[in-house]
């Protein structure tokens, strides 16, 4: 784990790859015909954002995480629910001065490739960004008090 908080994102690099299993349909699969059930794209999308937050923040400094900031993603082929899928994640772009990543993704099941993507997140401190929530929070329930 990274401890260089001026640069939370110094220890991750253009290059960073990471992996993962999951299993299609866990979410809430999509039955299409009676008897076939799919991976729906919220979920293929759920497991590239995972797989992305589960290769990055064991390098960000404790107490920092990522947040998504814009997703793009191409679901190609249908998944089987209950079929594995692997995703693969790689950093592409270090954005320092703005403290972004991006990142892009492949998702592939037994029949090829099923789902590619790219993703932009932003590193942020967890307490400045749980009280930047909290604020919003407040800002919602005084509005509907009025």
């Amino acid at each position: 784990m990274a401890d260089d908080t001026d640069d939370p994102l110094s220890a991750v690099g253009e290059g960073l790859a990471h992996e993962s299993t999951w299993e299609a349909g866990q979410m809430e699969p999509q039955t299409v015909a009676e008897g076939v059930e799919v991976a729906a794209t919220p979920e293929i999308i759920g497991f590239m954002e995972q797989t992305v937050y589960d290769g990055v923040v064991p390098k960000l400094p404790e107490g920092h995480r990522i947040v998504g900031v814009r997703i793009e993603c191409d679901h190609l082929a249908p998944t089987p629910a209950g079929e594995a899928v692997a995703v693969a994640i790689e950093v592409e772009e270090v954005d320092a001065e703005s403290g972004q990543i991006t990142s892009s993704a492949t998702v592939e099941d037994r029949g090829g490739v099923a789902a590619e993507g790219r993703m932009r997140h932003a590193v942020v401190n967890r307490e400045a960004f749980a009280e930047r929530v909290r604020g919003r929070l407040d800002a919602t329930r005084n509005a509907d008090a009025e």
